[in-house]
């Protein structure tokens, strides 16, 4: 995949993506921390608007939200 986020003047192409902070908002969302691994560089943004119910989220169920907002900035 390739990604392109508006704070850098770049394509970042087939990075290894690593989540690295989530912060619980605590009002039903959470901001991630998500950082994209390339061979020569190392990109970090937050993804805002993870919405979780019951007060209730899971390491699976961020993940799987973080791969689909990703899905925005591919090119």
């Amino acid at each position: 995949m390739t990604y392109r986020f508006e704070q850098f003047n770049l394509e970042i192409i087939n990075p290894e993506i690593v989540i690295s902070k989530i912060t619980d908002n605590m009002d039903s969302t959470c901001s991630v921390d998500v950082i994209l691994l390339t061979a020569t560089a190392i990109f970090g943004v937050t993804l805002g608007g993870f919405k979780y119910v019951d007060n209730y989220w899971d390491d699976e169920m961020v993940y799987l939200w973080v791969m689909d907002e990703l899905k925005k900035y591919e090119v």
